[in-house]
């Protein structure tokens, strides 16, 4: 059932002058307790973007917190959708919502906190499923039609997809290709409709592997990250590749599967889609051309974990109506919008510099080799590991 103070939000559409924006909010990652800091950083770059709809693209709940293992986990996980909702709400803007792979590890499955949000007024997940149940493939993934100014052509798709979860340690899910031919067949269908090509950006939590053809390794005296998992080598340093860098960075491995389903191979031959983007790794800014298609992060939002400090960040996207792939994008930090200080300094300036993968904690320990013993290394990185097999 959808909310009436939903009916005047739909369908979407370009304003007078021809535009709609975007707000992507990435990794807000909390409990029930949620971090002051974490609502002024939404209230301020709600008001700074003034989006016309946001996506919200996964771990919004931070599902591994001792919280939700000591009883009343779905009460307490329906807290966090309600607060990191509200500032929407209370300005009635629209939002769309996928997940990532920490949300589920609260106790509450996704088709679950699906229906939480749905009850939200402007949760535009209820307003699609209702409306345009073509367009709606199951909880996290769908598709949102903009409209002209004038209602009478559809200009942009926007397109959200559940990629999936596991974990650091394990690795994550590939791409599910089921999910893959949907999105395809939504931009084809779209296009029949319209009567000409759509343009389609596609939002999703974890990045595909294609991040890495977009790095090189580093040269002497260039900073970079590691690799991560299969794409880790001892010593190996990457950058990003710079004829295709288009803006950003990166401060931590790119954690994408080990295996890649052909995803974004799909998506280049149907041609639709101009640009992913995605969330998942908090420190990373990094947007680069791969063929055809945009490959971005979001940093993470939220306060609630590990995070590049006062460079938490929205995403804001700006789209033309002549030629929605011909699209602007930038960071609302918290710096810009807040101050240089957060409420906790030394958490946030902790949180910004711990290992986040087991590979950075193997080249943190390597330098000590020839003084700390083998038992205390293996302790170190086994400890590392289950870490972050619990919350990565």
């Amino acid at each position: 059932m959808i909310d009436e103070t939903n009916k005047n939000t739909w369908p979407l559409r370009f304003d007078s002058e021809g535009r709609f924006r975007v707000l992507q909010l990435s990794d807000i990652q909390e409990t029930s307790r949620v971090r002051d800091d974490t609502t002024a950083l939404l209230r301020a770059a709600l008001d700074e973007a003034k989006p016309d709809l946001v996506v919200l693209t996964g771990d919004q709940i931070k599902g591994y917190a001792i919280e939700f293992a000591l009883g009343e986990s779905a009460e307490r996980a329906r807290t966090v959708v309600r607060k990191i909702c509200s500032p929407m709400v209370e300005r009635n803007i629209p939002f769309v919502v996928t997940y990532g792979n920490h949300d589920r590890q609260c106790g509450v499955d996704n088709e679950e906190q699906e229906s939480w949000y749905k009850a939200i007024p402007g949760c535009v997940n209820g307003m699609v499923a209702a409306r345009e149940p073509r367009l709606y493939l199951g909880a996290g993934t769908l598709a949102v039609p903009v409209l002209s100014h004038d209602g009478e052509d559809i200009r942009l798709a926007v397109i959200v997809a559940d990629s999936g979860a596991g974990s650091g340690s394990d690795g994550y899910d590939p791409f599910d290709p089921e999910k893959t031919a949907w999105v395809t067949s939504c931009a084809q269908d779209l296009a029949r409709r319209a009567g000409h090509r759509v343009p389609c950006i596609l939002y999703q939590h974890i990045p595909p592997i294609q991040v890495y053809d977009c790095l090189r390794d580093a040269c002497e005296g260039e900073h970079g990250v590691l690799g991560f998992r299969t794409h880790y080598h001892p010593g190996r340093i990457l950058v990003p590749v710079d004829d295709l860098r288009v803006s950003g960075g990166l401060r931590e491995p790119v954690c994408s599967p080990d295996i890649d389903t052909g995803e974004v191979a799909a998506l280049t031959r149907e041609g639709s889609t101009f640009a992913i983007y995605f969330g998942h790794d908090h420190k990373n800014t990094l947007v680069s051309h791969y063929g055809s298609i945009d490959l971005g992060y979001a940093p993470s939002v939220g306060f609630g974990s590990y995070g590049p400090g006062t460079s938490r960040a929205a995403r804001l996207f700006s789209f033309g109506e002549k030629n929605a792939a011909l699209y602007t994008t930038r960071l609302l930090t918290y710096a810009e919008l807040i101050g240089s200080r957060t409420e906790r300094p030394l958490t946030d300036w902790a949180s910004e510099r711990v290992p986040v993968s087991t590979e950075e904690a193997r080249e943190m320990v390597r330098p000590a080799l020839p003084v700390l013993g083998a038992a205390a290394i293996a302790a170190f990185a086994l400890g590392v590991a289950k870490r972050q097999k619990r919350g990565r």
